[in-house]
Order: structure tokens, then C-alpha cells, then sequence
């Protein structure tokens, strides 16, 4: 088969590609970044997803194609190209859809995100909890939801995931990293019983192949199974990576405003979906996508992140110099996290 992934230099678009290379598939990478890879499996066009006209090309010069992974997305986190996340995110999405027409009805698979929910819920969240998206990452992907499903003759599927965990994740999680490393003192939000939804790379790139496969549209939320709390998490990484750290809570009625306003004063890399989360109790339900396509994740939050830590430490040095890749791939800037810790 041949596919088109948008995205495909990306953390999770890359691991897409490697996917589809290895069940057989020709593949198309289509990225707005240079092709910063050393294999070359896969065709390559570094194309803007808001240009229509170059992206009808690329596409239509790769010849037939049997479906569009559309993984390609501006994040919250990428200040630097923050003015591009509608236009991206959303106009993205609809050129997408507007080929996935014009070229005969081609099946799209679309990366959402749990960002479209702004809170926490004691309950597990199901796809049709009521959405409310608190920042414009989480309300442009909601945006290009409604898009996708404004083209009903189209087959689609629309898999809402949580964070995606993989050796080589990097961005925010660098930080939690770094305290684990150098055995300093980690702190939780609240009591740390709060239990939050990850998903492991490979379990969704299966997921994405499966939904692909399917001959059916569907809106889907994805996670790994038996999610632990926080501290439960925390002290299990620490644990395996033979780290000796202490847990630290702290009140959620003061850090939760001390975050907000360190994030404004853009002295914090945490936004308003993290600091609102960071206590919160959020666990997306995942029967629906085992029912309907036969898929099933293979690790829990403790295995993907202990994995993600053991990279990071192994790739230590050439992290502390990467550059000019996407935010996922390069260490976060902790900003006056540092001096925190640097007092633990």
C-alpha cells in the first residue's frame, strides 16, 4: 500500500513512518523541516501543509495513494511559531481533507488530542465527555476535528491521544529527567494519588494502521491500561533507574497560581493545560478502540517513561547539543525551574 504522513520528522511521525515501512508500505513524508534523517526508506517533500497548491503537487507527483496519516501539527509549547497554529492546525486540515477529496475519497487518519478537554474528571473520560478546550493548542485541534467530520463522504478516524512515550521523547519531560538524575527532590501536585493517561508510540502507531485498515469512520480515545498515580509513577521510574529521590507535595491552591503567573511572565515552559492538569485526575477510555479495532496496548506508564528516562541518560551529551529539530526531539527549557531545582 501507499500512504502520505504529515509530519513525518516529527517524535511520533517519524516512528508512523518506520511503522509503515516495516508492515511493507511505500510512504510519503511531507514536512515543513528539512529531511533530517540518514535512511531514506521513504520519499520525501519538505512542504508547508497551509500551501495548498505545493502540497496537491507533492502529493499527486508521488502517484496513487491508499491514505493520509495526518500527524503534522503546530504545538502549544513552540512559541516560536505560535502565530502559525490556526493557520497550521486547522487550514492544515482542511487543504488535507480538500486532496483527500479531490483524489478519490482517500481514507485520513488524524492525531487529536486530550487537550480538547480543559479539565480533570474523576470519572474515566469517554469519547463523548463534553469538550472544552482551556488554550489555543487544544481549540485548534478541535477546530480540525470539526473539519474532518464536515466531510462525510470521506472515511476517517479521529484518535484523541494522550501523551505519546517513547525512547527518544524529550520536550517537558526533560525536566521531570533531570530531577530523577541528579537525585533531587520531585515534587507532586496535590496528594499525588491523581492518576493521568499516557500512551506508548508503537501501541498508537498500531492503532493508527489498524484505524486505517478499517473500513469504517470513528472518533476514538486511546491509553494505556491499569494508568498509576503520580507518585506511584514517579517513585517506580526513580526506582528502576536506581535513583533515590523524594517526593515533595505541594499545595495545588498555591501552585496552580504561582505557575499561571510564572508562565505569563514566560519565565515556565508549563502552559495552561499542564499547570491546570497537574493534580487533576484525567484517564481516557479506551474500550471503544479495542472493540472496534481489535487493538490492544502493550505497556503501562511505568514501562514507556522508565524507557524515555533510560534514553535521555544514554543520549545525555548529544541532547545538551541538538538543535533545529522538533520540540519533541530536543531537551525543554526549564526557564526558573532550574532554580528549583537547584534548592532540592
Amino acid at each position: 500500500m501507499r500512504y502520505v504522513v504529515t509530519g513525518g520528522m516529527g517524535f511520533f511521525g517519524s516512528i508512523m513512518t518506520d511503522y509503515l515501512l516495516d508492515s511493507g508500505n511505500e510512504v510519503l513524508v511531507i514536512d515543513c523541516l528539512v529531511d533530517s534523517r540518514l535512511t531514506q526508506k521513504y520519499n520525501f517533500k519538505q512542504v508547508d501543509i497551509e500551501n495548498y497548491d505545493l502540497l496537491l503537487n507533492a502529493i499527486t507527483e508521488f502517484g496513487h495513494i491508499d491514505g493520509i496519516f495526518h500527524i503534522a501539527a503546530i504545538l502549544g509549547h513552540d512559541k516560536e511559531h505560535k502565530h502559525k497554529l490556526f493557520t497550521s492546525n486547522v487550514t492544515g486540515t482542511k487543504n488535507i481533507m480538500e486532496i483527500a477529496q479531490k483524489l478519490n475519497n482517500t481514507k485520513v487518519v488524524f492525531t487529536s488530542t486530550n487537550c480538547v478537554f480543559g479539565s480533570g474528571s474523576n470519572n474515566i473520560v469517554a469519547e463523548n465527555h463534553p469538550t472544552n478546550p482551556i488554550e489555543d493548542y487544544g481549540r485548534s485541534k478541535l477546530e480540525a476535528e470539526k473539519v474532518i467530520l464536515s466531510y462525510p463522504n470521506i472515511l476517517s478516524s479521529i484518535i484523541r491521544c494522550p501523551t505519546i512515550i517513547a525512547a527518544g521523547r524529550l520536550g517537558l519531560l526533560t525536566i521531570l529527567f533531570d530531577f530523577i538524575m541528579e537525585e533531587r527532590k520531585v515534587y507532586l501536585v496535590g496528594d499525588g494519588h491523581n492518576r493521568y493517561s499516557f500512551i506508548y508510540a508503537l501501541d498508537l502507531a498500531d492503532a493508527c494502521y489498524k484505524a486505517m485498515l478499517s473500513d469504517k469512520s470513528g472518533l476514538y480515545h486511546i491509553s494505556s491500561d491499569n494508568v498509576p498515580s503520580m507518585k506511584e509513577l514517579y517513585s517506580e521510574v526513580a526506582n528502576r533507574a536506581h535513583k533515590k529521590i523524594k517526593l515533595v507535595n505541594l499545595p495545588e491552591f498555591l501552585v496552580v497560581p504561582a505557575l499561571k503567573l510564572l508562565y505569563d511572565l514566560n519565565l515556565s515552559p508549563l502552559g495552561p493545560y499542564h499547570y491546570r492538569m497537574l493534580a487533576a485526575n484525567f484517564v481516557l477510555d479506551n474500550t471503544k478502540i479495542k472493540e472496534a479495532l481489535n487493538w490492544q496496548p502493550t505497556k503501562t506508564n511505568i514501562d514507556m517513561l522508565s524507557q524515555a528516562y533510560e534514553y535521555y541518560v544514554e543520549h545525555y551529551q548529544e541532547i545538551q547539543n541538538a538543535q533545529n529539530l522538533p520540540a519533541h526531539k530536543l531537551k525543554a527549557k526549564a526557564g526558573i525551574l532550574n532554580l528549583l531545582k537547584m534548592i532540592s
